[in-house]
C-alpha cells in the first residue's frame, strides 16, 4: 500500500484579549470646507465631514473615487488646497496600508518588532498574540526581510493592535491574507473599542465591521446608517453585492 502524509489540522483562530486604546473625545475628527486635487483632477470640493466616538465606517464606491484619498486626509499624511482638519479631545490616530510593510525594520525578528510596539507586554504575551495571528513557534524568530507580503500584514496589524490608537483608519486590511487570517482580524476588530473607519473588498470583512456606509462617487459622500445589507437595500445593490462594493 502506498503511504500517505498524515493530514494536517485545520489552523484555528486563538482568542486573546487585545488592550483597548484610551477613550478620545466624542467627536473624534472633523474635515471642514477640505478641497483636494491632484494637479488639474479635482477630488474634493467643500468636504465636511464628522467622525463620532464609536463609529465603524466602511468606505465603498468606485475604483478612484477617492476613498483612500480621504483615509490619507483624515490620517494627515496628505496635505490638501483648502480647508481644515480637526481632530477631537484625546484623538489618537493609527493609520494602516497595503504599503506600511516597508516601515518595518528587515533586521528585526517579528517577535522584536512586536515587543517594539507595546512595552507592557512580556514574551509569553507577545508570543501569544503572535499565536492569534498564526506565528506559531519558531515563526516569531524569522526576520522580517524574509516574510511574505502577508506575514508584513500580519505583523503590522499586531503591532497596531498591541498599541491600539483609538481611531484607526484601515486601507485594505486584508490584502495577502488568508481565510483564517481574516478571521483572526475579524474576532480582533469586533472587539476594539475605538473607531474604525476602513476600506475592503472584503464583503464579509465589511458585514462583520461596518456599521455604518459611507458611498464616494465623484466628490461625494452619500451616508447609509446602517451595514452593509442596509447600503445594498438602499442603493439597489442587492443583485451583486460584491460588485456594489465599487458600484458608482
Amino acid at each position: 500500500m502506498d503511504k500517505m502524509d498524515k493530514p494536517r489540522p485545520v489552523r484555528k483562530v486563538f482568542k486573546i484579549q487585545f488592550p483597548q486604546p484610551t477613550r478620545s473625545g466624542q467627536r473624534v475628527i472633523s474635515l471642514n470646507g477640505v478641497d483636494m486635487a491632484y494637479g488639474d483632477l479635482k477630488i474634493y470640493e467643500n468636504l465636511d465631514v464628522d467622525i463620532q466616538r464609536g463609529d465603524r465606517i466602511a468606505l465603498v464606491g468606485p475604483n478612484g473615487a477617492g476613498k483612500s484619498t480621504l483615509l490619507k486626509i483624515l490620517a494627515g499624511v496628505l496635505e490638501f488646497q483648502k480647508g481644515e482638519r480637526d481632530m477631537g479631545h484625546n484623538c489618537r490616530i493609527g493609520y494602516f496600508s497595503q504599503h506600511r510593510a516597508a516601515t518595518l525594520d528587515p533586521e528585526a525578528t517579528v517577535l522584536e518588532e512586536v515587543a517594539k510596539s507595546s512595552k507592557n507586554l512580556t514574551e509569553d504575551e507577545c508570543r501569544g498574540v503572535l499565536g492569534s495571528f498564526l506565528f506559531r513557534k519558531e515563526e516569531v524568530f524569522k526576520k522580517t526581510k524574509v516574510l511574505s507580503g502577508g506575514e508584513k500584514s500580519r505583523v503590522n496589524l499586531v503591532k497596531f493592535l498591541v498599541d491600539p490608537p483609538n481611531l484607526l483608519l484601515m486601507d485594505e486590511p486584508t490584502t495577502h491574507l488568508d481565510l483564517v487570517s481574516i478571521e483572526a482580524v475579524i474576532v480582533a476588530m469586533a472587539k476594539f473599542e475605538g473607531t474604525l473607519v476602513f476600506i475592503s473588498h472584503d464583503v464579509h470583512f465589511i458585514r462583520k465591521l461596518g456599521t455604518t456606509v459611507w458611498h464616494i462617487n465623484k466628490g461625494q459622500i452619500t451616508k447609509y446608517a446602517g451595514g452593509y445589507d442596509y447600503y445594498l437595500e438602499k442603493s439597489g445593490g442587492l443583485a451583486d453585492e460584491r460588485a456594489a462594493i465599487t458600484a458608482g
